[in-house]
Order: structure tokens, then sequence, then C-alpha cells
């Protein structure tokens, strides 16, 4: 029987890969803590399936204005800026949906104060160009499972939302959210079986949090002969934490266990994307598969 970690390697092996420039065709506020990007482009007709939780990441231009410049392509279609100074940082966002027949993409964006891609949000308007590149798989619904476990704060609810959608009704699920706003809650569609217990107090971080004081007091034991999935997203901290307590406490199995830091808690976006470069690239020079779940993990985690 098929786990996540399997399968997220396998959708990873085989793509898709998108690397493109696309045209901002909309920017709606959907609630107080999120932003709706949507995006449309001849290059991202490569996308193909949405799987719930991909991310893509968009190129932004460094000064956070709302055009990226427009690159050189190489005959393999790999872009490259001739000023290096002006080329474009990337930020991940999930999508919400694609739309194949108009070449249309949503992105869901966290509001933050400050950051390059809150100065972008702000300036992004229909006609705006960025640049898109992925995709990243970071969910799939193993085979045999009983039960899905979604342990998450805000930053992971778009992602969320496109998990519960995606499950079969009546699936048992149960979710842990931290969110921001109390209205971010109706971004979360209500499903038959979706048990959900939001916590407050906003996105957490540390291995102590709020999140995981609710987890370890309120989650049920699994079911005798259940198998139950765990999908934990939110700062490497709290995701550490869950993550020890779902495979030494809960009973989860580590093929049913899929792990990722979407922020680490004193790093900006820039900051942790380069530390994470630099573990990656060491991984890799040690023989680790770039399509494995755990190797990721391993980078994300590291404290």
């Amino acid at each position: 029987m098929g786990g996540i970690r399997q399968e997220i390697r396998r959708m990873s092996q085989q793509g898709p890969r998108i690397f493109c420039l696309a045209m901002v065709d909309a920017v709606e506020r959907v609630s107080p803590g999120f932003v709706r990007v949507a995006l449309r482009g001849h290059g991202l007709a490569a996308y193909g399936e949405v799987m719930p939780a991909d991310a893509v990441k968009v190129l932004l231009h460094p000064d956070g204005r709302a055009d990226v410049d427009e690159p050189q392509w190489d005959d393999d279609g790999t872009p490259t800026w001739p000023a290096p100074a002006r080329s474009p940082l990337p930020r991940a966002l999930t999508v919400r949906s694609f739309n194949p027949a108009r070449l249309r993409l949503e992105l869901d964006a966290m509001v933050h104060d400050g950051g390059l891609l809150r100065t972008w949000l702000d300036a992004a308007k229909p006609g705006a160009v960025v640049g898109v590149m992925g995709v990243r798989r970071d969910f799939y619904p193993g085979d045999g499972v009983t039960e899905h476990l979604l342990l998450a704060d805000s930053s992971a609810l778009p992602a969320v939302a496109t998990i519960v959608e995606s499950l079969p009704p009546g699936l048992p699920a149960t979710v842990f959210l931290a969110v921001d706003h109390e209205e971010d809650k109706a971004l979360l569609p209500a499903r038959p079986g979706v048990e959900v217990h939001w916590v407050a107090g906003g996105s957490p971080s540390g291995r102590d949090s709020a999140l995981t004081r609710a987890v370890r007091e309120l989650a049920r034991p699994v079911s005798p002969g259940g198998r139950v999935q765990a999908w934990i997203a939110a700062e490497a901290g709290v995701v550490r934490s869950l993550r020890r307590w779902a495979l030494a406490e809960h009973g989860v199995a580590v093929e049913d266990l899929h792990a990722t830091a979407y922020w680490k808690a004193g790093l900006d976006g820039a900051a942790r994307d380069a530390a994470d470069l630099a573990r990656y690239q060491k991984e890799l020079a040690a023989g680790g598969d770039p399509f494995d779940p755990g190797l990721r993990e391993r980078v994300e985690l590291e404290a």
C-alpha cells in the first residue's frame, strides 16, 4: 500500500516543470489574512493535473516593484537575467485552482507586515508580469488510509483547504489549525466527516506552542485496525515537535507522514532560502535523492 512519502516522490519525479513569465489577471483580498492572485500565461499550459497543496514559486523583482525583468532564454528553456542584482527572488505560494482552458492560475498569499511579497502585493495590478516556477507536490491520499490528520498554522491554511476539498465525503479527517484572524476561518470549506479544531493566538513558533498543546490534548487515539495519514505544515520548530509526537506517540507510520516547514522563526524569506539551499546542496553532494521527501524534511527542519 503506497504511503504519502512514496507518492510525493513519484509525483515529484514525473513533474510537471514550469518556468515561464505570466501576467497578473486579478488581485483580490479574500480575507483579512489572505490575498488571491490570478495569473495567466501560455507557459502555464505545462501544468497538467493539479494536486491538493500544490505550490509554485513566483519570481519577484528584488525591489518589490510590480514587474519582473524579461530574462534571456537559453536553448533548453532556462531563463537567465543579465544583471545579477536585478535577478528576481522566489516566494512560494499555494495553488488554489487552475483553469487549463483559460491558462489561469489562482494562488493564495498570506499577508505579512513588510517583506518583499507584501511590497509586491501592494503594487501588483492586472497586467503586471512575474516569473513562475514549480511545481512542488505536497499531498497525496495514501492507499488504504482510513483517517487523515492535518496539523497546520495560518501559513498553510490555503493548502489545508485544498486537501479538505479533495477528500471523499465521509472519510474521517481531523484538522487542527492555528489562525491569525477569525475571518480567515471562512476559507476552510465544510466537508462531511471533517472535524476542525481552531487554535487561537495566531501562527505560533517553537516546540511548546499552543498548536502543539492542543493537538496533544485533543487528538483522538488511532482507531483499532485503522491507518492514519498525517500532514503537518507550520513554523519549523512547531513542525519538529508535532512530527515527533505523530511518530512516537500517535502511532503514525513514517511512510504515512509528510512534514514541511512553511516558515522559520527569526528568518525572513531570503535568509531562509539561502540556508535551505546550502543544506540542500550538501545533501545532494552526499548522494541524496532530490525527489525524496525525507531529504526535504532534513533540509527544512534542521534547527
